[in-house]
């Protein structure tokens, strides 16, 4: 079950609403490990501080909100987390809006 709440307030924030749409629209990223195969497209806090002009800690931030709501998910990397956009807790979350609401 989805906490459409949660998820709600963490969208509402401009920043992490600006977080997802460079989630959703990545293509690649910027940090591979060495060997892996793993080539899912997103995105590491050095590009997300890069992008946004913010420190570390505050990228860390948003992102512990994202992913508490589950919009993200995380996957360590040497020094650097990598962020991928959950499109099933995104999906849901629209079906859910939608039935909440009689969109459809």
């Amino acid at each position: 079950m989805i906490d459409t709440v949660k998820i709600s307030k963490a969208l509402s924030d401009p920043i992490r609403y600006k977080i997802m749409l460079m989630l959703a629209q990545t293509e690649e990223g910027c940090c591979p490990m060495p060997g892996e195969d793993d080539r899912r497209p997103g995105l590491c806090n050095c590009e997300l501080m890069s992008e946004l002009g913010l420190i570390q800690s505050r990228v860390s931030y948003h992102m512990k909100e994202l992913t508490q709501a589950g919009l993200v998910t995380e996957e360590p990397r040497g020094k650097w987390k990598i962020y991928f956009i959950n499109t099933a807790t995104f999906r849901k979350f629209i079906k859910q809006i939608e039935k909440d609401f009689a969109l459809k």
